[in-house]
Order: C-alpha cells, then sequence, then structure tokens
C-alpha cells in the first residue's frame, strides 16, 4: 500500500503513464494514424511520423524524471525481461533536460564549498556546458588558472528519488505476490541492483574514486587521459576536475582537424581499451558513448564521466573471455557453454535452436566492417536471440552486453571500416594463451589442491553431522518435476522388462543343466519329476515378481 506521504509523487506518476500509456494503447490496438498523438495532442512533441508503443513508453520514463530515466536505461540492458523493441527505444533515451538557472544551482555549490564559490575559482562561466536529471556542468577557472569542470547535483534530488524507490519498492512486492511475471524473475533483486547504481550516481565521492582509479590502472599507458581530481574542492554534490580540451568524437567528421586524424589507428585504441577494461582489469567504464571521449591534441584520447562502473570476479571474466573467444572463431558450442557457465540460464531443449541462431547470427556478421554491420546490430541481435529463447540474464552480464554495444558504436563512429572481428581474433587469442599459460595453471592447480585438502579436512566430521541428520528426519527433499517421473516411469519399466528376461532366460539354463547332467549320470526316469518340480519352482518366482511389477505400476498411475 502506497505510503500517505508518497500519495502526491503517486498521483503524478499515475497521470503520466495514463496519458502515454492511451496512446500505447491506440498504437497496439492499429488507431495510430485515428489517434494522431504525433500532431501535438496531449502534449506530445509533433512530428510527421506515427509514434510507436515502444516511443510512448520512453517519452512517459523521459517525463517521470531522474529515477524513472535511469530504470529504462538500465531496463535497456535487460534482454530477459523486455523485448528488444522497447530496449534498443530505451536505450535512445537521452539524459538531458532544460537546464536550471545557476542562481537555483548556487546555494548547492556554495554550501558544498562551505564559502562563496568566486573565493575558490577565478572565474565561473553560469552558462552551463550540459544539463542532466541529476546535475550540471560549468567551465571555470581556478586561482592558479587551472582550466576546471565543475559538476554540481540539483536541489531536492534525494528526496525525490527516495519517494519514487519508496513507490516502486511497494510495487515490485505487489507484482512479487500477486503476478506470474514477478514470480518468474527476481524483480526485487533488481530493483536492488537498480538502487545501488543509482546511489553510486548520486555520490560524486564514488565518481571521483573511479576516476582515480582508473588513472591508476591506466598509468603506463600514454594512449588515454584521465583527468585530475581536486579533492580539496569536490564533495559528495559538487566533482571538481580537470577540463579535458580536445575534440569531441562526435564533432570529428565536422572538424578541420578531423581530416589529419588517423581514424583506424583511434578506432583501434578505443575499443582496445574498453577490451582492456574487460579482459584484464575486470573494472571498466559502463558509459562508453562517443560524448564521453575527446580526441586530445596530442592524440590522446581523453574519458570523461565516470558515475557508472561495473565490476566483473576473475571467474565470470575468464568464462567471458571464452565467450567472445568463441564468438569470433565461429566456435558456437564454445559460446553456448561459456553463456551457461556464467549464469546466463535458459530452457535446457532450446540449446538446438539457440545453437542454430547463433550459426546464423555468425555468418551474417563474420568478416564484415563496421559500416556494413552498422553500430550495435551485432549486440542487438545477441539480445533478440537471448530475449527469444527466454535466457536469463545476470545484471552484471548484461550491463556488460550494453557496453559491447556502445563500445562498438564508439569504434563505427571513429572509423566506419574498422572490423570489429579482425582486431578482437588476435587481442582475445593472445589473452587466453597467457589465461593458460604454465604459471597461471600451475597456480591455479596449487589453489584447488589447497581447497581440496581444506575439504578433505573437514568432510568426515560434515558427512557424519548430515548423516545423523537425516536418520533423525531433519533432512527431507521433495521434488516436484513431471519430465523426470516420466522418464523414471519409463526407466523402471524397461528394468521390468528386463528383469523378465534375465528370470526366463535363468530358468532355461537351470533346465537344460539338470536335463544334461541326469542324462548323464542314468537318472532319465526322474526327469519328468526335475522338470515338473523346477517348472513349478520357476512358476511361484515369476508369479511374485509379475505380482510386485503390477503393483510398481499401480502405485506409479495413482493421482497420489
Amino acid at each position: 500500500m502506497i505510503r500517505p506521504r508518497n500519495m502526491k509523487r503517486f498521483r503524478e506518476i499515475t497521470s503520466i503513464l495514463v496519458r502515454h500509456g492511451f496512446g500505447w494503447l491506440i498504437v497496439e490496438m492499429g488507431l495510430g494514424r485515428l489517434v494522431p498523438f504525433h500532431w501535438g495532442l496531449l502534449g506530445h512533441p509533433r512530428r510527421k511520423q506515427v509514434y510507436s508503443a515502444a516511443e510512448h513508453l520512453r517519452m512517459a520514463f523521459e517525463e517521470l524524471g531522474p529515477t524513472f530515466i535511469k530504470l529504462a536505461q538500465i531496463l535497456s540492458t535487460r534482454p530477459d525481461l523486455i523485448s528488444p523493441t522497447y530496449a534498443e527505444e530505451f536505450a535512445r533515451l537521452q539524459d538531458r533536460v532544460p537546464p536550471m538557472p545557476f542562481s537555483a544551482i548556487q546555494p548547492v555549490l556554495e554550501a558544498e564549498l562551505q564559502r562563496p564559490y568566486t573565493e575558490v575559482f577565478a572565474e565561473l562561466d553560469t552558462r552551463p556546458l550540459a544539463s542532466a536529471s541529476i546535475g550540471q556542468v560549468y567551465r571555470a577557472r581556478l586561482q592558479d588558472g587551472q582550466s576546471v569542470v565543475v559538476k554540481i547535483q540539483k536541489t531536492g534530488l534525494r528526496d525525490i528519488i527516495q519517494r519514487d524507490m519508496e513507490i516502486l519498492k511497494e510495487v515490485v512486492q505487489y507484482m512479487t505476490i500477486h503476478t506470474r511475471f514477478g514470480q518468474k524473475y527476481d524483480l526485487e533483486g533488481l530493483l536492488e541492483e537498480f538502487r545501488f547504481t543509482l546511489e553510486n550516481e548520486l555520490d560524486y565521492i564514488r565518481e571521483g574514486q573511479n576516476a582515480d582509479r582508473f588513472r591508476a590502472l591506466f598509468k603506463r599507458d600514454r594512449r588515454l587521459h584521465i583527468p585530475k581530481i581536486y579533492w580539496e574542492w569536490s564533495t559528495s554534490r559538487v566533482l571538481v576536475m580537470e577540463e579535458i580540451q580536445g575534440i569531441k568524437v562526435t564533432e570529428l567528421d565536422h572538424h578541420p582537424e578531423g581530416q589529419t586524424i588517423d581514424r583506424q589507428k583511434l578506432a583501434e585504441v578505443a575499443v582496445s581499451l574498453t577490451f582492456k577494461e574487460i579482459f584484464e582489469f575486470g573494472f571498466y567504464h559502463a558509459d562508453p558513448h562517443p560524448g564521453n571521449f575527446v580526441v586530445m591534441d596530442d592524440q590522446r584520447l581523453g574519458l570523461m564521466d565516470f558515475g557508472l562502473v561495473g565490476y566483473l570476479e576473475d571467474q565470470t571474466r575468464e568464462h567471458f573471455l571464452r565467450f567472445s573467444y568463441a564468438m569470433t572463431t565461429g566456435d558456437v558450442e564454445g559460446m553456448i557453454d561459456a553463456m551457461w557457465a556464467m549464469g546466463i540460464t535458459g530452457p535446457f531443449e532450446t540449446r538446438p535452436a539457440l545453437k542454430r541462431d547463433l550459426n546464423h547470427l555468425l555468418f551474417r556478421v563474420k568478416d564484415r566492417s563496421m559500416q556494413e554491420l552498422a553500430a550495435s546490430d551485432l549486440i542487438h541481435d545477441l539480445m533478440t536471440i537471448a530475449y527469444r529463447h527466454q535466457l536469463h540474464f545476470p545484471p552484471d552480464l548484461a550491463l556488460l552486453f550494453k557496453v559491447l554495444a556502445m563500445s562498438e558504436g564508439l569504434g563505427a563512429m571513429i572509423d566506419p571500416q574498422f572490423k570489429l572481428f579482425d582486431f578482437a581474433r588476435p587481442y582475445l587469442r593472445r589473452l587466453m594463451r597467457k589465461l593458460f599459460s604454465p604459471e597461471r595453471v600451475t597456480k591455479k592447480a596449487l589453489g584447488d589442491a589447497m581447497d581440496l585438502l581444506i575439504l578433505a579436512h573437514g568432510l568426515p566430521r560434515r558427512v557424519s553431522y548430515l548423516l545423523q541428520r537425516v536418520e533423525n528426519g531433519d533432512i527431507q527433499i521433495h521434488t516436484n518435476q513431471p519430465e523426470m517421473e516420466q522418464m523414471a516411469s519409463q526407466m523402471i519399466a524397461a528394468m521390468n522388462r528386463l528383469t523378465t528376461s534375465i528370470l526366463i532366460t535363468l530358468i532355461l539354463i537351470a533346465l537344460g543343466i539338470y536335463i544334461l547332467a541326469g542324462h548323464f549320470m542314468g537318472f532319465d526316469n526322474y526327469l519328468v519329476n526335475i522338470l515338473l518340480g523346477l517348472f513349478g519352482f520357476g512358476g511361484l518366482v515369476s508369479l511374485r515378481i509379475l505380482w510386485g511389477i503390477w503393483r510398481q505400476r499401480r502405485s506409479m498411475s495413482s493421482p497420489g
């Protein structure tokens, strides 16, 4: 039940969803041209084309504000929850809103600095460089002359997000209890993952720490520049960092100096940096869209915006490396094995169909350039296949696929002729050799041996404890698997037939032995009595076995 203090916000959310939901319903009914929302009805932007159902829902999320904008962006990475059409539309959702006047931002800045901003900055341009739902960015210059950018969080934001999260929690709890969709998927786990991501983006301290960590990881790589964070003026709601000057990747085609840049080399650098973050560090920039990259005067790439990052455990990273290498070499079986090892699960009977679809995908995209593929086609097709086969993705892997799609788009924007597979294949092969190097294999074997020793040391005590609980009736196992019951029934029937065959064979063998022995020993007169006795004994045994088989079948066919 919605709390009283959240009712006003709940009514606002409901009103927006109903307004856009009406447009969605009209489209689903095939009446989009009869009720022309694209003419500007109900506040929709005017345009010539009819809005799709996915566009109506995307506009609703955009109007609902920062919480729902971020939620839509997270949903765009979940092919197991929404269809590729909606995922693609949500991925286009731009977190840009009309800027607030500086007079509304200034109190936050000075409250965090604990002094007038003119004492910290020699100059500050009050026209924002960028405005998003969470914060705004300004260009400034410190007292020592250093050019910086200042990221300032908007006022009242945390209260709105807190109320939205409380409402979403209550909605998710209701869906988990009363809907099949909520019972099938871990919606509470997804909401918790979303809450964690949102809290990280609201805390500029963590963003600055992410930048410092990337700078430490790439300190020996002269191809990338990470801006310096000025911690003496940075807080959880204000972030002051070095300004990176150069040409934005999105402006290369229109900038005069963009013609003198080696686009192929630059594309290789951009994609290799993402590969290095994922496959070697297990800590990656989760928002590598072209707008966050700048080509500096010395041809280095400058990277900005570290609010969204991802982490990979060593084992998951190894499995993903195997998946990626199998994809570049056309090993579909290896791809599926790695997907299952990473926790991407689905109905087992779909494996042959999944293998067929992946084979078709690799046939289409292999040896094609980015220009021929078009940005993100590969990942989009993978997501479509995942949705079709009802594959369930762990949250970290869903985000990872989104990052790869964005990295592909970055490479395509820099150099449309850049071939992702041609670049990735030797790169991943080197990492696979390193993964199975003698030193690494020896180290892993020693670790496994140590784990086995620890397990063996405590195993007798644990087995004794387990058996004691079984004897006491503390452990009970209940299963309800129709497929397993059918398989067990078939196995029992086969065993019954086998048992009957063996019984008859043994009786015939025994009769033959007795007849031969009696003949050679001169007991022909007693053979008839012996045969009658054996037949009588065999008949009794056979009746007992057949009685047991009949009871077994009857018990398995009974409804209880």
